[in-house]
């Protein structure tokens, strides 16, 4: 029996091959699938994030052991970030199109094999390079592993699946501070790309056993020309914004980027214009209720990302705290982003997205406040409270944002729906961390950390206006997978 009816039957696959078929076909028949198909994809978001904060505090270390300066091993963190936000909305396409479980076994496949790459590397370029690819490999999955459990849930649960999910999102990175720091002061920084290659192979395997193929598009041709444009005009946005200050604004390379960022995104909205079949419907930049969840979350995340990386400069300068201790006193914020996560999905069917929306950025934006006010007074249990309450703001939002927009975009395109706001959240995230850290410099005043903090509030405040307006959409529509 062909399990992809939209694709003309196979040739016969073989014994094994038949045997997993009908394996994956019991497993559909089950009443707990979704929950499986939920547990089996978010095993594997985790496993490509979790090193992710570990890794950041390991910097210097990995530093001094390739030989290396710390202004060139940050882009161990900075250019897998650039390249995520490139390639999320192209393989949430390219699954929308030939199948999600195809996108998501590939991406897992390639993260594993260059996860291990990536421990032999053998100097701080190669470093980069193989972290780039295999974090590009495994990050691309996200869009396709959010459409995947999408399509399993009926619509009215949905909201349920992805507040589970926002809050393992931010708990994978909390586990791999409290694991994975140990692990490399036993074994060493190459240790922890072992682990995580391991724990890749793990979710791979499970993902073929579980995860459900997805309606594909066989007659539809993948937009080349739309998803270069997108991708060097977001490249060199991206680039521009980072490196502006590291550089300075006068460098010739980020004048460059400067120049070819508009130019490509213009030919981009051209192509998408005249396109056949377009990467990015033009008819949903123009749909209100696609494009106000996806705008305010950016503005929320600008403040959000910018005062999170504020926050070990803080604490060293005001409190003269080593990076072990900075690494504990920051879990609160990722705590509290997981359980408000699993809340705000809960509340968001209840109360409606818009409501849900604007109560999580007001409480960000109350919380920035609280923590400006412990940073001036140095009052520390005041801003451990106010960073709490800064990720509790933002994960209770976060599965009405994302359930809004991929309910705007309609089932067809979830993977570039997923994909898009993935990529505008970290246009905004690179723009708070530059302007919030440009106007910190190397401060060691409390009122001049008032005032950023203040002025992340302002954000907040901003991207409540822009929610204020969003629609209240209402789930009600049967699961699609096979």
């Amino acid at each position: 029996m062909n399990d992809h009816p939209d694709e003309a039957d196979p040739p016969d696959p073989g014994p094994r091959a038949s045997r997993l078929q009908a394996r994956r076909a019991r497993l559909r028949q089950r009443p707990d699938y979704p929950r499986l198909v939920l547990f089996v994809a978010l095993f594997g978001t985790a496993a490509g994030s979790y090193p992710v904060t570990v890794l950041s505090a390991s910097l210097p270390r990995i530093a001094e052991n390739l030989g290396t300066s710390d202004n060139t091993i940050t882009w161990v963190i900075a250019a897998p970030l650039l390249a995520f936000a490139v390639s999320t909305p192209i393989a949430g396409k390219m699954g929308d199109l030939y199948g999600h479980r195809r996108t998501y076994l590939c991406g897992f496949l390639g993260g594993s094999i260059l996860a291990f790459a990536t421990a032999l590397a053998w100097d701080a370029t190669s470093l980069i390079a193989l972290r780039t690819l295999a974090q590009t490999a495994t990050a691309v999955s996200g869009p396709s592993a959010m459409a995947m459990i999408l399509t399993t849930y009926p619509k009215r649960d949905r909201s349920r699946a992805l507040g589970i999910w926002a809050a393992v999102v931010a708990l994978s990175p909390a586990v791999g501070v409290v694991t994975g720091g140990p692990l490399i002061e036993w074994l060493g920084w190459r240790a922890l790309f072992v682990v995580q290659g391991l724990t890749v192979v793990l979710a791979l395997v499970a993902a073929v056993q579980v995860v459900p193929e997805t309606r594909t598009r066989p007659g539809t041709r993948f937009d080349i020309p739309g998803s270069a444009t997108l991708g060097i005009g977001v490249t060199a946005l991206l680039i521009c914004i980072n490196r502006g200050i590291a550089w300075g604004w006068s460098h010739p390379l980020v004048m460059a980027t400067l120049v070819l960022s508009p130019m490509a995104l213009l030919a981009f909205a051209r192509i998408e214009a005249t396109s056949s079949s377009p990467l990015l419907p033009p008819h949903l930049l123009r749909r209100r209720s696609f494009m106000l969840p996806i705008l305010s979350q950016a503005m929320l995340q600008s403040g959000y990302m910018g005062a999170m990386v504020m926050a070990p400069f803080l604490l060293e300068r005001r409190w003269g705290f080593r990076p072990t201790v900075i690494g504990l006193l920051m879990l609160p914020r990722p705590l509290s982003f997981a359980l408000s996560a699993r809340i705000g999905g809960i509340h968001d069917p209840l109360r409606g997205a818009r409501r849900v929306a604007v109560t999580g950025m007001l409480v960000f934006a109350g919380a920035m406040v609280l923590a400006g006010i412990g940073a001036q007074q140095r009052w520390l249990p005041v801003f451990i409270l106010g960073a709490a309450l800064a990720g509790a703001g933002s994960g209770y939002l976060r599965p009405a944002i994302a359930n809004s927009v991929t309910l705007a975009a309609g089932d067809d395109d979830l993977g570039i729906a997923g994909g898009f706001l993935n990529m505008v959240q970290q246009i905004g995230a690179a723009i708070g961390i530059t302007v919030l850290t440009a106007l910190m410099a190397d401060t060691v005043s409390g009122t001049r950390f008032l005032f950023l903090h203040l002025l992340a509030a302002g954000m907040a405040v901003s991207a409540a206006a822009l929610a204020s307006r969003m629609d209240d959409g209402r789930p009600g529509a049967e699961p699609l997978y096979e």
